[in-house]
């Protein structure tokens, strides 16, 4: 479903304003899923049995379904490529690569903050489950009000301009994670406060990612998409689980490594690809 959503906005928005709500919104969407997912699920199982959670994913599929048929076309009617052609171009391709980065970075922060949230907040900070779900949930809220902006600062900024801020912002909050996490007990104040900033951030960032990394793309943009968010899962996966691993999960190190590490890496292609694209 992602890969077709994003597909299908790549081709009726390209190359336009609307995109960057568009792709803001969905992103902030998707993130604000982990804050209402397990308190709907936990409600469901309580008063009607693990297995009521399937039966209604199948609910909503079904509503969804007689909108989705008659209104969602193909988008995209050419297949000149073969699959192999246009993997191998996708993958040469260096604003891929970089806006690829930028996007798992941008992500992967707010589910590096998902995986450690519970044990810093409940078991550090002693929040009920509920006052724990209204913070985690006030981190999506900023970045759906941030959305609203987003068609302004992209005119403004352009794509790499957007990303190159979104990272500056991803490094200030992570230093601000890192104060409090040395001076403060942990708190609404010294985590979910310079998450409100990493919100931002990613907004700065996802409302631009996609169309940097797939705008050469627009004759496979299915392919291209599908290779977005493989490498994208591949990096919040394999670095970002990593993080919380190998780092002390009930701080907020994993969140401050991942995020600060990342970003860093992010600006620091961005301005090897600066070089690049002066040099064609």
């Amino acid at each position: 479903m992602l890969v077709a959503v994003f597909a299908t906005v790549r081709d009726v928005y390209a190359d336009t304003p609307e995109s960057a709500v568009i792709y803001s919104l969905m992103n902030a969407m998707l993130a604000f899923v982990p804050a209402l997912g397990p308190i709907a699920g936990a409600i469901i199982a309580r008063y009607f049995g693990w297995e009521a959670i399937f039966l209604a994913l199948c609910i909503s599929a079904l509503i969804a379904l007689p909108f989705v048929l008659p209104k969602w076309h193909e988008t995209r009617q050419s297949r000149e490529h073969s699959s192999r052609a246009d993997f191998s171009v996708v993958l040469r391709n260096p604003y891929f690569w970089v806006y690829t980065l930028a996007f798992g970075t941008a992500m992967g922060s707010f589910f590096v903050f998902f995986s450690t949230a519970p044990r810093v907040l409940i078991g550090g900070a002693d929040f009920s489950e509920l006052g724990f779900s209204v913070a985690f949930a006030t981190v999506a809220v900023v970045m759906i009000g941030t959305t609203r902006f987003a068609k302004r600062f992209v005119a403004r900024w352009g794509i790499p301009g957007c990303v190159t801020r979104g990272m500056l912002m991803l490094l200030f909050s992570t230093t601000l994670l890192g104060v409090g996490e040395i001076f403060l007990a942990p708190s609404i104040w010294s985590f979910v406060l310079p998450m409100w900033l990493v919100a931002v951030g990613i907004v700065f960032t996802t409302s631009v990612t996609a169309n940097g990394a797939l705008h050469e793309f627009s004759e496979m943009a299915g392919t291209a998409v599908a290779l977005h968010f493989c490498v994208q899962s591949l990096i919040v996966g394999v670095i970002g689980t990593g993080a919380v691993i190998a780092i002390d999960g009930s701080s907020a190190w994993p969140l401050i490594a991942y995020t600060g590490g990342m970003a860093a890496m992010t600006l620091a292609m961005l301005i090897g690809l600066a070089r690049y694209k002066q040099q064609r």
